[in-house]
């Protein structure tokens, strides 16, 4: 039950700082604080929600421990991390992916259900979805990440992203697009892009927590 608004949602720009994320047509950096301030913006206009943020600037370079810790202490009810995918020069990749808390955890079930609002959303847009229903669950041994697709259920002993595993609220971490795919910048990660997918992102928050989204032009 997620009881009844103002709902506490945190925003979490990927990188940022001296951490310029992914390189490609645009920097991941820019990419992730344009469309968390159009997002933010949005929340910002419905009185159903408190946006947060996980840091005060985007200026700021944090460790996803730190910007955990910053979370937490603002009691959020829901976490969605806003990156970047790339891929090598030469590759043609491009789509929309996201990754939600994984099984066995605490906030699995909430974080999975915000996931399909996200992909769902995305694939009206006009995105690819990457994986089974563009929802997919990352595991770390040591340095090596395994990537695994969320037809798998069974609960593993590995971490999965460290913002993912140490909030203590429902989260998904998006990777809007591909930096390196000038097709998928200029729908998702140009000015306007950013726009595009903000909007996307708040009508899923919208679906996650059963309000009706407002119809404010960006």
């Amino acid at each position: 039950m997620v009881g009844d608004p103002p709902y506490r949602v945190c925003i979490d720009a990927g990188h940022g700082g001296s951490d310029p994320g992914a390189r490609g047509v645009v920097e991941e950096k820019e990419m992730t604080a344009q469309t968390s301030e159009a997002l933010l913006a949005l929340l910002e206009a419905d009185p159903n929600y408190i946006p947060l943020r996980s840091r005060e600037s985007y200026d700021v370079t944090a460790k996803p421990s730190q910007r955990a810790e910053a979370i937490n202490a603002q009691s959020p009810q829901l976490l969605l991390s806003i990156h970047g995918n790339s891929a090598p020069e030469g590759s043609a990749a491009a789509g929309f992916e996201c990754y939600p808390s994984v099984p066995g955890r605490t906030w699995h079930q909430e974080s999975y259900y915000f996931a399909q609002q996200l992909a769902q959303g995305m694939q009206a847009a006009g995105a690819k979805l990457r994986g089974h229903g563009g929802i997919r669950y990352i595991y770390y041994q040591g340095e090596v990440k395994q990537l695994v697709e969320s037809t798998h259920t069974e609960v593993r002993d590995k971490r999965s992203f460290t913002l993912l595993e140490d909030v203590n609220c429902p989260a998904v971490l998006a990777e809007q697009c591909f930096v390196t795919s000038e097709e998928d910048v200029a729908q998702f990660g140009s000015e306007e892009g950013c726009k595009t997918v903000a909007r996307v992102y708040y009508e899923a928050i919208c679906a996650y927590f059963g309000t009706q989204p407002l119809d404010t032009p960006l």
